[in-house]
């Protein structure tokens, strides 16, 4: 009994710190679609708890939960799970306008270039980082946050 306590409280506390980063991520890897993030939340921290074996603390955490939402998100997408809803209905709970806009052109990136510029801009990690979160070589993330900040450029008009 003991053990299932200090496993709940364990989770409780994983939860908190990267619920948000979780769900940001599904948020992007769905353009804007937030039932579906949620969605996709719930089902990478149910992951999280049923795992055998549970990341050690800290960044281990950090990388395991975003590993396991990328590849929730995309299992999702493959099964055509995915509903398609505008952008609209997120952005009007309060965001700043500046910050919408800047969401919405993201959101119109490809995947690949979306997830760099989110892990990268959005979560600080280096592109070795994201390189390996994302299973590519360095190179390649350089790549997609360059094409990607060409199409923002352009898009947002400067």
């Amino acid at each position: 009994m003991e053990a299932a306590l200090n496993i709940s409280g364990g989770f409780d506390a994983v939860y908190e710190e990267y619920f948000d980063m979780v769900y940001k991520i599904c948020y992007v890897y769905f353009k804007g679609n937030a039932a579906d993030a949620e969605d996709a939340v719930q089902t990478a921290f149910m992951k999280y708890l049923e795992s055998d074996c549970p990341p050690e603390a800290g960044e281990h955490t950090k990388a395991w939960l975003i590993v396991t939402a990328q590849n929730v998100c995309k299992s999702m997408l493959r099964r055509h799970h995915r509903k398609d809803s505008g952008l609209d209905a997120a952005a009007d709970k309060g965001t700043p306008f500046e910050y919408r806009e800047v969401m919405d052109a993201v959101m119109h990136l490809p995947e690949n270039e979306r997830m760099a510029v989110y892990l990268n801009l959005y979560e600080g990690y280096t592109a070795a980082d994201t390189a390996r979160l994302m299973g590519c070589r360095e190179n390649t993330v350089y790549s997609y946050i360059h094409r990607a900040r060409k199409k923002l450029k352009k898009e947002l008009g400067g």
